[in-house]
């Protein structure tokens, strides 16, 4: 049995994660705008940091509902029927695959982007890995569970049951096709020529020709030749302010060091992201503002007034009955409901009230006969 102290830490605990939840959902949508607005390089960090505080909190939530659960032999009710597989399709891959990587790039990387080296060419592979950031967009249904939008517990319910659903297999489809499009047989994209002409453009490089190079290629920062810079395009504390450990790549071409910038790649990935943020949300928007009085009207409501009718002997309103929906099985049931049951239960009010009321008179009349 739950004492009112556990109650209490419940409760706090339970407003602890929607207000996280909707917190971790601006930084999302924070995260793209700022790349796509070209924020500083530290406003960014900071939203990186915060986005992985908050895969990080959100998996131990995971963890501590799921072993909880498990104690209680309720593992499988908590994943399948409780939501629990958004807890961990939100936390436990976006942790391992998006913020934690992109931490260690945060932490390891330096303070200038001439001075990286190297070693965060592989951090290449987050253009790939901020796919997986589509999964947080789940969180939006934790939050649309929490929101009483109906006094229906039926409408509540299956309006939550049928946004899950939409919700989920469109993030998952999303997520699906961007993940595997890179592997499908298809024409050149415009990121695989722009990288081929990069090469080519890069393997013709003599030392000569730097900034007809450069002009050649907006996305060259830095050319370097035994650690000696050749070309830069901007100076070093533009670099520190603007540019992160994820926000170029490096290429080494026979004794030439070349940096460029993937920031172009990025903002067109932030900008994909953001449409599939607006996407979630309205989708969500339009069940809870569109759907969900639809269903009251068309479904919970007429069943809330026949409940009254065979539950109240002295409630007699009518269903009303759309002429758009008046063939639906409910609205049907309705009709015989109006046709028949109302005014027998009319019929039987009033020989109920007769009777009564004949009892009176009599009982009155017997009381006043004259004694002899």
């Amino acid at each position: 049995m739950v004492t009112v102290e556990q109650g209490r830490i419940r409760s706090f605990f339970e407003g602890l994660v929607v207000l996280a939840i909707i917190l971790v959902l601006i930084q999302t949508f924070l995260e793209d705008v700022a790349l796509i607005g070209g924020w500083s390089w530290e406003v960014r960090k900071v939203l990186l940091i915060s986005g992985f505080i908050f895969d990080l909190f959100f998996t131990f939530e995971f963890l501590i509902r799921f072993f909880s659960a498990a104690f209680r032999r309720e593992a499988g009710e908590y994943l399948l029927h409780r939501k629990g597989w958004i807890d961990l399709f939100a936390s436990v891959p976006l942790l391992l695959f998006n913020s934690g990587p992109l931490m260690a790039a945060v932490f390891l990387g330096g303070g200038t982007l001439s001075g990286l080296g190297g070693v965060f060419n592989v951090l290449k592979v987050a253009k790939a890995i901020r796919v997986a950031r589509i999964l947080r967009l789940l969180r939006v249904l934790k939050v649309f569970k929490k929101i009483k939008y109906t006094g229906s517990a039926m409408a509540q319910r299956h309006v939550a049951l049928i946004t899950s659903l939409a919700v989920t297999v469109t993030v998952a489809t999303l997520f699906l096709c961007t993940l595997i499009q890179p592997l499908l047989p298809s024409t050149p994209g415009r990121a695989e020529v722009l990288e081929t002409t990069e090469t080519r453009l890069l393997e013709r490089f003599d030392g000569t020709d730097s900034r007809q190079l450069a002009e050649a290629l907006p996305t060259l920062l830095i050319i370097k030749e035994d650690q000696q810079t050749l070309y830069s395009r901007y100076e070093n504390s533009y670099y520190r302010s603007m540019f992160g450990p994820t926000d170029y790549q490096h290429r080494r071409i026979g004794n030439y060091d070349f940096f460029l910038s993937l920031k172009p790649e990025l903002v067109d990935r932030a900008a994909q992201s953001l449409a599939f943020f607006v996407l979630i949300v309205l989708l969500v928007l339009v069940f809870l503002l569109y759907y969900s009085p639809h269903f009251a009207l068309t479904i919970s409501d007429p069943v809330h007034i026949m409940r009254r009718g065979f539950a109240e002997s002295g409630y007699k309103l009518e269903v009303e009955i759309p002429t758009r929906y008046r063939n639906d099985d409910i609205y049907r049931l309705a009709a015989l409901y109006n046709r028949e049951y109302l005014p027998l239960k009319e019929r039987m009010k009033h020989q109920e009230d007769r009777l009564h009321s004949d009892l009176s008179l009599d009982t009155i009349g017997d009381i006043l006969v004259d004694e002899e």
